[in-house]
């Protein structure tokens, strides 16, 4: 029975110490296409800008191919509305926390590890702008300033290469899945907005393994 005991304390040992930390930073950018506006002409919709996103993990390697890792990002993200040729915009942007579970395709000791990711967590959209008696296209959509708190999914992947024992190269893409924000973007009287918004993040950054 001892002896029993004492191999399964050296196995627990052996994977605490197979265990892997790591943090990182994250910048890059995100593109969300447009939902339509129903009632309003083919060419009208509504959604965000293109815009800077910043941000940090921290991730535990648990096995050989597994590990998990929480994600903040930080999204410069303005509302728009959009109707042939005529652009209305309003200051915006999204603050994203987000749980994921990653599955490498490499082993751990390999340089180069592509994985692939999926998870959930949180968005709150923002809109920053200061809202005025008439902006253009107010006919089909209003651009306000409140904020919405939506329940998200993520799905992805990406690369992490070895630069040094402890530092590591990542480039990442996700796509985050959210209801629309209809408080930021509300539909005039007479339209309807609604719908599934897909927002991609493409990043790069640097991450630190102890």
């Amino acid at each position: 029975m001892f002896s029993i005991r004492l191999i399964w304390l050296f196995l627990a040992l052996g994977t605490a110490q197979a265990q892997q930390h790591e943090i990182g930073i994250l910048g890059g950018g995100g593109w969300a296409a447009g939902l339509p506006i129903q009632g309003a002409p083919p060419s009208t919709s509504a959604g965000f800008q293109s815009g800077a996103v910043a941000g940090a993990v921290l991730s535990q390697d648990l096995y050989g191919r597994w590990s998990g890792e929480i994600r903040y990002l930080f999204e410069q993200r303005n509302l728009r509305v959009t109707s042939g040729g005529t652009t209305a915009s309003f200051s915006g942007q999204a603050h994203v926390l987000q749980y994921e579970l990653m599955f490498y395709t490499r082993p751990r000791k390999q340089r180069i590890r592509p994985y692939l990711a999926v998870g959930g967590g949180m968005k709150l959209f923002r809109g920053t702008g200061t809202e005025t008696a008439y902006r253009p296209l107010m006919e089909y959509a209003y651009l306000t300033r409140a904020q919405q708190l939506q329940p998200m999914l993520t799905a992805g992947g990406g690369v992490k290469i070895q630069l040094s024992a402890r530092l590591r190269l990542r480039i990442d893409i996700r796509d985050q899945i959210t209801r629309f924000p209809g408080k930021l973007i509300a539909p005039a009287p007479g339209m309807t907005l609604d719908g599934w918004l897909q927002d991609f993040i493409p990043t790069v950054g640097l991450s630190w393994s102890f």
